[in-house]
């Protein structure tokens, strides 16, 4: 058997060392072409080492109170719309009986008979939360009561309220603020004789969903919280019991590792707001409330989206969440299906029972690239926070106007670079279910200063929707067809091939046929004899033949790929050029007008 040991015997490698080594393999290219910037302006290194690697400042929260538990541990959630107190009382049964360890009762109408809604629910083992847009502070203050009328142990009581008061007002919910300031105040109060409910929430979801990057999400968050803070202790709160009442919500996107170290750049900030307000405090004692994205998910393809939730829910998790709900990946058609609300239950279900995610409490300690971007973004966010706080206060940045317009040039970047397929969606702007039937729910961000959720790809939806109210018009003969021809079977043509078929699937153009010449000669006879509305032609090497070959050919011919002479091309028949550079809105929606689709 070998006596070496590989980390003693090897020699320590330096970071200079590997760019040399990686340079030498360039062959004359420039390193910094590697490097690749992220929305927030972080670059992102071909390589990272320990020299880029600080102590560790935030773990995932160690459960050691219950034996019977996982030291990783989180709460599955399930969430009931209450419109009748029995029914959404027989459905958290149902729930609890599958695998979730928590309910969210979302009340917008009524106060609830809370006698019915938890007949025969143990709240010392489930956790149970309530949500709403409008404030319910009394109805917090009932299960308080409630739990004291049926005696249960107060230190066995878990859950939250989920209402943000500003959130309410950024959604243009009419607020009361100064009054719901004082009824908050008024329940944080009580709330000392339930430590493990967090009656004061923090939503951050909102930004998310409307479009905000991961650095001006987490800067309002921390602006409204210190706003939050300052009101609250002018109400003569002390500090603790404000921090002993507060959970955070967030949502976690697409960008898994960012979205891992979001959280934990997060805590380090909160951290330091303890500090400042004097607070004693630690990373575990910040309860953060995950759930996944809207904003990353499609009408388009909408399957897709259960895959989307689930490296969501395990970004969520390996941040080291307390709680966990997974919106069914049906919710962007409207309402979801109950088949869809237990396969969302059974997400975190698996990520805990078959990938044993529970049995490590942090999987991620010691990654260089993790660690690197977790104190870059914490950076940026804390010098993003200290500029907001000069500027003056979030409400005051809020009512000029200056949240919304941040947010909106966020989201406008991205949406356009889904639309460009800068950033790939599958389904929506890559692999395409050309002809699946989808209710058109298009999507725009409203002109007003309130803030909305809206799906990265709108722009592809709101273009879809053309070919989809004109096939539903015309009937199937009304989709757009497009014939691919590639000229021999070289690899170039193939990938621009590939690209074809998703570029032209943006605005729901179906692929009627795609034929392989092994000669030239054949184009011109291809395409007079062909019969859809487009032809994308595809080679490595022009044919001296193209000019003549497109004369007489009744299609709409477009070839993949750049030519420096485009417009010549297009004076002698050619419709266009498409490639990866090509204005993929602007270009598709003219094509779908020519081709007669208002």
């Amino acid at each position: 058997m070998s006596k070496v040991n590989p980390f003693v015997d090897f020699k320590e490698s330096k970071a200079a060392e590997w760019k040399e080594i990686i340079e030498k393999g360039l062959k004359g290219k420039d390193f910094n072409s590697l490097i690749t910037d992220t929305p927030e302006g972080i670059p992102i290194l071909p390589f990272y080492t320990p020299e880029e690697q600080s102590e560790p400042l935030i773990s995932n929260p160690f459960q050691s109170e219950n034996p019977g538990l996982s030291p990783r541990y989180w709460i599955n959630q399930f969430k009931i719309i209450v419109t009748d107190e029995k029914a959404a009382n027989s459905e958290a049964l149902e729930a609890l009986n599958k695998g979730a360890d928590g309910i969210i009762f979302n009340i917008d109408k009524k106060t609830p008979d809370l006698n019915l809604l938890l007949e025969n629910i143990q709240p010392e083992f489930c956790a149970i939360s309530f949500e709403s847009t409008k404030a319910q502070f009394n109805l917090i203050k009932d299960y308080f009561h409630f739990l004291k009328t049926k005696k249960h142990n107060a230190q066995n009581i878990n859950g939250a309220y989920f209402y943000d008061i500003l959130a309410s007002r950024d959604i243009g919910v009419d607020t009361d603020i100064e009054k719901s300031y004082k009824e908050l105040a008024s329940v944080i109060s009580l709330n000392k004789e339930f430590p493990h409910f967090k009656s004061f929430h923090i939503d951050a979801c909102l930004y998310h969903n409307a479009g905000a990057n991961i650095v001006r999400e987490l800067s309002f968050t921390l602006s409204k919280f210190t706003e939050y803070l300052d009101a609250l202790t002018e109400l003569q709160l002390d500090i603790s019991s404000i921090f002993n009442a507060t959970s955070f919500s967030f949502a976690f996107g697409r960008h898994y590792f960012f979205e891992i170290a979001k959280i934990k750049a997060f805590k380090l900030s909160v951290l330091k707001i303890m500090s400042a307000y004097e607070h004693e405090g630690s990373a575990n004692e910040i309860i953060i409330h995950a759930q996944t994205s809207k904003r990353s998910k499609s009408v388009l393809d909408f399957n897709v989206n259960l895959l989307r939730n689930s490296t969501e829910a395990m970004s969520a998790i390996l941040a080291g969440c307390n709680s966990l709900w997974v919106e069914p990946h049906d919710a962007s058609l409207g309402k979801s299906k109950e088949t869809f609300k237990r396969i969302a239950l059974n997400v975190s279900s698996i990520l805990k029972e078959e990938a044993y995610l529970d049995k490590i409490v942090d999987p991620t300690s010691g990654t260089y690239y993790l660690d690197n971007i977790l104190n870059t973004l914490e950076q940026k966010a804390w010098t993003q926070f200290l500029e907001l706080e000069n500027k003056g206060s979030y409400s005051a940045l809020f009512k000029e106007g200056y949240v919304k317009e941040k947010i909106n040039a966020d989201e406008q970047a991205m949406a356009k670079a889904v639309a460009e397929r800068k950033e790939i969606f599958i389904g929506a702007n890559t692999f395409q279910l050309i002809g699946e039937e989808y209710p058109v729910m298009e999507q725009e961000a409203g002109p007003n200063k309130y803030l909305q959720p809206i799906r990265a790809t709108h722009y592809i939806e709101k273009l879809r929707a053309r070919t989809e109210k004109h096939v539903k018009e015309k009937g199937p003969s009304g989709r757009p067809m497009a014939t691919i021809i590639l000229l021999n079977t070289d690899p170039v043509a193939k990938a621009k091939s590939d690209f074809s078929y998703s570029f032209l699937g943006i605005a729901g153009i179906g692929i009627q046929d795609e034929t392989i010449l092994k000669s030239e000669d054949d184009l011109k006879e291809n395409l007079q004899n062909c019969s859809s509305d487009l032809v994308v032609v595809c080679y490595k090497d022009r044919p001296e033949n193209l000019a003549e070959s497109i004369a007489n050919c009744s299609a709409k011919v477009l070839i993949a790929g750049m030519e420096s002479d485009e417009e010549q091309l297009q004076a002698k028949g050619i419709y266009g050029c498409i490639h990866r550079k090509s204005p993929t809105l602007e270009f598709l929606n003219q094509l779908l007008t020519d081709l007669g689709i208002k």
